[in-house]
């Protein structure tokens, strides 16, 4: 029996809808052997036929697997739980409604073999709905998991393979080496995004705030254009309330990458100001005013510049409904990005 190389994780919150199909996509990676992935399912909280059915569809299509509880709501909650359970060298985030293609785990074991500095990979997320969607999901698909990384380019293989320092992998289809975030969190680190599901769903950006962390260590990523999935959205999603909540909660866990981006490599001794949400809160309240004031910050007031000009101030109330509730933990947050013993472990 070979050794399990990857583990695919399924963090699920009542997913009895789509969790079944997930698992079958999972069963069609025909062009690799069954002995070098595992599926991890981890029922966080459900209350429908989640667990149920995912047992009997492993046992159906005899997948290497193993069903998991994690009774505390919370996707980050379900999210440690797996990777600590995790027997896979690399993790891939597979939601319960994620359809994954042919040559998915093939070609992303192939990146981590090739690139031992590659740390994280993303995948191109295709939209999989019965009926048509409405005129602005073509603005915002990646606010609804379809999209591609954005990477900044510094090397492409001659398999199309994109090599990066910078840009944004997250979320779905994302695949990244579990041993660099086990050290980060045996030093120390704490999550400060906990994105919940479902009516509770707050704050989005647990994902968002992994790739953040793993670029502040100093790694590279990737991305394979071979590797994709297609997206279950629940037509009762593709609506503006729902759009509108998910900004909101995207707004919300943007907090929790901010200091990955403004305390960056310092080294004085006394913590400036910035520091603080205090200047954070007015930061994000000057922003909301200038969209307010000058709507013109995303070009001519067309349909589609206006529909950018509410999304980004949805988001910026977000973040500052989050900074009120959540000032001192916020603070914390800050610190422990800046001087927690994590940061030996960077590479560079």
């Amino acid at each position: 029996m070979e050794q399990t190389r990857l583990t695919l994780l399924t963090c699920t919150h009542n997913g009895e809808r789509t969790i079944k199909q997930a698992l079958e996509a999972i069963a069609n990676q025909s062009d690799v052997s069954r002995d070098i992935f595992e599926v991890l399912v981890v029922d966080n909280a459900s209350t429908d036929r989640t667990a149920e059915i995912a047992t009997d569809t492993l046992q159906r299509l005899n997948l290497h697997g193993r069903i998991l509880f994690e009774p505390r709501i919370g996707k980050i909650n379900a999210f440690l739980k797996g990777m600590r359970e995790a027997q896979g060298e690399l993790i891939s985030i597979v939601d319960d409604d994620n359809l994954i293609d042919p040559g998915f785990i093939r070609y992303t074991i192939e990146i981590f073999d090739q690139y031992p500095d590659v740390v994280m990979t993303g995948s191109k997320n295709n939209i999989f709905v019965d009926q048509p969607l409405p005129p602005w999901f073509s603005w915002v698909g990646g606010r609804y998991g379809c999209g591609q990384p954005e990477l900044v380019e510094e090397e492409r293989d001659s398999e199309g393979r994109v090599i990066a320092r910078d840009g944004k992998v997250v979320g779905a289809g994302s695949t990244f080496r579990l041993k660099p975030l086990l050290d980060c969190l045996e030093r120390g680190y704490s999550f400060f995004n906990d994105a919940q599901r479902g009516e509770k769903m707050k704050i989005a950006g647990e994902d968002t705030e992994l790739y953040w962390l793993m670029r502040s260590l100093g790694y590279r990523f990737a991305y394979d254009p071979r590797v994709q999935i297609r997206h279950a959205i629940k037509p009762d999603r593709l609506n503006l309330q729902h759009f509108e909540a998910i900004c909101r909660t995207i707004g919300a866990g943007s907090l929790g990458c901010d200091p990955f981006i403004f305390t960056y490599k310092y080294e004085g001794g006394r913590l400036p100001f910035q520091w603080t949400w205090q200047w954070q809160l007015l930061s994000r309240l000057k922003r909301y005013l200038k969209l307010t004031l000058s709507p013109k910050q995303f070009g001519s007031l067309d349909e589609e510049h206006k529909f950018r000009n509410w999304i980004a101030k949805v988001e910026c109330m977000g973040a500052i409904q989050r900074i009120l509730s959540e000032r001192d933990k916020y603070t914390k947050h800050i610190h422990q990005v800046a001087f927690g013993k994590w940061t030996e472990l960077r590479v560079r």
